[in-house]
């Protein structure tokens, strides 16, 4: 009897979580098809008028341009400073070591308004670089973390013993490196860089503070367009953003999944072979 009954409970809290995080994404998908020309439910019939009027807004066409190249940057960027960082700090021991993981998860904890700010004042300060520089610098900042920490876990128990072998036997570092050491912990970069490429893409709360009148990301622009014209057009570019992110994420499963990665379908060929 008690088995069924924590089967019952557990099934409930599932559903109740189910709710509560596809709730309002169900709720705003059904504002996006209103045939309303106010936010509402489609009480008065549904219409897909607002992706029309979104596609048609050539602002937000320029901002998701932005928005995606910016994201692509960032993620390179931090991929690579991500994965040196993360097999510095797992392989060797050396001063500094636990100030560098503080410092490389510090946009973690650290408040983003505060992050955008500071960044701001520094370049003003320094007088260099505009708009699309200073995002660049700011999301590699905020992506970072979220590399070197999918990377060290990937690199958790992982035997260097393995790259030095392949140092003996005549493989260059670089060499060693991809065709020993990367195939391992693949999985983990890609998870990293799908995490980025979403946490800049849908970043609002330090780009607010970064944008310019000639360059704007799409969550800045869909922030600063609902402040003075509160249509269903807003949940329109709201549901193709989760569209896009989730379409992202599948696209890496399906090119870069961790089950093909392990086995030995994405990377180089086996050193031994």
């Amino acid at each position: 009897m008690i088995p069924n009954a924590e089967r019952l409970i557990l099934g409930a809290w599932t559903a109740l979580i189910c709710v509560f995080m596809l709730g309002p994404l169900v709720v705003m998908f059904a504002i996006s098809v209103t045939a309303s020309g106010y936010i509402s439910l489609p009480y008065e019939g549904i219409s897909l008028r607002w992706y029309h009027d979104m596609l048609r807004q050539t602002v937000f066409i320029d901002a998701a341009i932005n928005s995606v190249v910016l994201a692509l940057q960032a993620t390179a960027i931090s991929v690579v400073l991500g994965t040196a960082t993360a097999i510095a700090v797992t392989r060797y021991r050396f001063p500094g070591r636990g100030i560098i993981l503080m410092l490389a998860g510090a946009p973690l904890f650290v408040p983003l308004v505060m992050t955008g700010l500071a960044i701001l004042i520094f370049f003003s300060a320094i007088g260099i670089g505009g708009p699309a520089e200073r995002l660049l610098v700011a999301h590699i900042c905020l992506t970072l973390p979220y590399i070197v920490r999918m990377v060290s876990v990937s690199l958790a128990g992982f035997d260097w013993n393995q790259e030095a072998a392949a140092l003996n036997l005549g493989a260059s570092r670089l060499r060693a490196f991809v065709e020993v050491t990367l195939p391992q912990i693949l999985p983990g970069v890609i998870a990293g860089a799908a995490f980025a490429f979403i946490i800049s893409f849908d970043d609002v709360g330090i780009s607010i503070f970064l944008t310019g009148a000639a360059y704007k990301t799409l969550p800045v622009e869909l922030y600063a367009f609902a402040a003075f014209d509160l249509t269903p057009m807003i949940a329109a570019v709201s549901v193709a953003m989760i569209l896009f992110s989730a379409a992202f994420v599948l696209l890496i499963e399906r090119l870069f999944g961790v089950q093909k990665v392990l086995a030995g379908e994405v990377g180089t060929k086996n050193p031994a072979a």
